[in-house]
């Protein structure tokens, strides 16, 4: 079991109880979590234990682990936190959802001054967010129709403390001589 929640939190960031094949695994990581800090310890990473949301997020605490994001996954993580963090606050929601067409509308209108990711790039972008249990993706047959399903660990790729804070990092991508979206976001995380 433990190779398993150590192959989990290094492959794809957290374990969700709310997953079916997840429940087992994470109920061992809960009585076992002085355990699981030590090993994540010694890998330069921080448990998070979200009980409420049925969660535990490894966050790393060495840079030589963080993932260097590029501009048009930086925008679509921002764009999807904002969007996850107002349904939550503002409406109560403990499910967010939206289609990919919706959603693309929204990050229009936030990032105005920047151009989208293609459709493929966009496939490619939420495939890597569903791989690291950011967000689920369903139906990507038609990527207009496709579902996203936001996750909570979204709010720690990039953690805003509230909506002014993340106001101030949107602008910094709309302020700047937009690069294009396929190359890397300088000063990222």
């Amino acid at each position: 079991m433990m190779q398993e929640a150590a192959h989990r939190l290094l492959g794809h960031g957290s374990i969700l109880r709310e997953e079916t094949s997840e429940r087992e695994l994470y109920d061992w990581c809960q009585n076992r979590t002085q355990m699981i800090e030590e090993w994540a310890l010694l890998l330069g990473l921080k448990i998070v234990w979200q009980r409420e949301e049925r969660l535990i997020i490894a966050l790393p605490e060495a840079t030589q682990l963080l993932r260097r994001l590029r501009l048009d996954e930086t925008l679509v993580i921002l764009a999807l936190w904002y969007d996850y963090d107002v349904e939550v606050r503002d409406h109560g929601a403990h499910d967010v959802s939206f289609s990919v067409r919706d959603f693309n509308e929204r990050l229009a209108s936030k990032f105005n001054q920047v151009r989208l990711p293609s459709e493929t790039r966009m496939r490619d972008i939420l495939r890597l967010l569903d791989r690291h249990n950011l967000v689920r993706l369903s139906g990507a047959e038609n990527m207009a129709e496709a579902t996203i399903r936001v996750l909570p660990t979204i709010r720690f790729v990039i953690p805003f403390s509230d909506l002014d804070e993340w106001t101030r990092q949107a602008e910094r991508f709309e302020s700047t001589d937009t690069p294009s979206t396929e190359e890397e976001a300088p000063d990222e995380p």
